[in-house]
């Protein structure tokens, strides 16, 4: 076995440089990644009525008839909806509390809807509550295909 011998001074001092520079390396690599997390978040969704403005496609029960491809258009200012026929067609007043724009449909406005968007802003869970029928369904923002729905609990 070999006795170590202690290092001249020059070369102590360049080991010491060596092991702070790897030190201050690794402190500076994680400020590194969260910056690079920060920058990797997506942009918000739309704010205001803008995040409910648009078609929304998808698929609604309606009792005998199944799931059917279905669509609502909100109009820019998020306080009207526009059905397909499907739906019985027509213009009805919409209103916003929060998160969600609801409106009702139906003969007598028996029918209440609601469209809550998801963070994603492209994808929106939407209700229908009546008196025989309820349903809750994921709608995509102003795509040809529907998506298909998911029975209400």
């Amino acid at each position: 076995m070999e006795e170590e011998k202690p290092k001249p001074a020059a070369e102590q001092s360049e080991a010491l440089k060596r092991k702070r520079s790897k030190r201050s390396t690794t402190t500076g690599q994680p400020s590194a990644q969260t910056e690079t997390r920060t920058q990797a978040t997506p942009a918000p969704a739309a704010q205001g009525p803008a995040r409910f403005a648009g078609m929304w496609n998808g698929k609604v029960n309606q009792g005998l008839l199944g799931h059917v491809p279905t669509s609502v258009t909100v109009d820019s200012t998020a306080t009207s909806v526009e059905l397909n026929h499907n739906l019985g067609g027509g213009t009805r007043p919409a209103t916003i509390n929060g998160n969600t724009i609801s409106w009702h449909s139906g003969m007598m406005g028996e029918v209440t809807w609601t469209l809550t968007p998801n963070s994603d802003g492209q994808t929106a869970q939407v209700t229908m509550k009546g008196m025989l029928l309820n349903d809750s369904a994921t709608f995509r923002r102003g795509q040809a295909g529907p998506a298909l729905s998911t029975k209400a609990r």
